[in-house]
């Protein structure tokens, strides 16, 4: 007589957590939900900045020392600039998070986000504070879309198979909000 088994899903998988069943509050699994911590705030670099921009923009003094108005081209330029930086930075996306891995992409992203917010805030003390400013954005951008790509995909790769599905879940809903 032929046995028959159904298996659904991943039979190694099935296997693997019925013999060693994933502690959620291990010491392991709360260093990994640190680390997965860093790759969702990865997914609000973005909105920061466009809901800041659009306070600026409100305030006087911004528009009196950058000799900027609420519109025109020259708004649109400054503006613009974050995702000018954003559309250069995708040919150097891919490579740089599949050659180095999503870690070394988000700090490459990260050391650039906060490269352009020294920029941006040294503006003061700068003969040109318009150009200084642009550039500021530019890095900006560019550092967010190669954050914004990378820690999504860290925090589901890290993330322990028994949990993978929540978690990607719980990072699509940050990405959208």
């Amino acid at each position: 007589m032929v046995q028959t088994r159904i298996v659904k899903g991943n039979e190694a998988f099935n296997a693997a957590m019925l013999k060693e069943p994933p502690n959620a509050w291990s010491s392991r699994a709360l260093v990994l939900y640190l680390c997965s911590l860093v790759g969702f705030f990865c997914s609000t670099c973005n909105g920061f900045d466009g809901s800041m921009f659009n306070a600026l923009l409100a305030e006087d003094q911004f528009k009196t020392y950058f000799k900027v108005a609420n519109d025109g081209a020259w708004t649109g330029i400054i503006t613009s600039m974050y995702s000018i930086g954003s559309v250069v930075a995708i040919p150097f996306i891919g490579p740089a998070i599949d050659t180095w891995g999503r870690r070394v992409g988000i700090y490459i992203g990260a050391i650039s986000i906060i490269l352009g917010t020294v920029i941006q805030s040294t503006t003061l003390h700068s003969s040109n504070p318009i150009g200084q400013f642009m550039g500021g954005r530019f890095f900006l951008g560019w550092g967010v879309a190669i954050v914004a790509s990378a820690g999504p995909m860290y925090v589901v790769e890290v993330s322990h198979p028994a949990h993978r599905g929540v978690v990607t879940a719980v990072s699509q809903e940050i990405l959208q909000a």
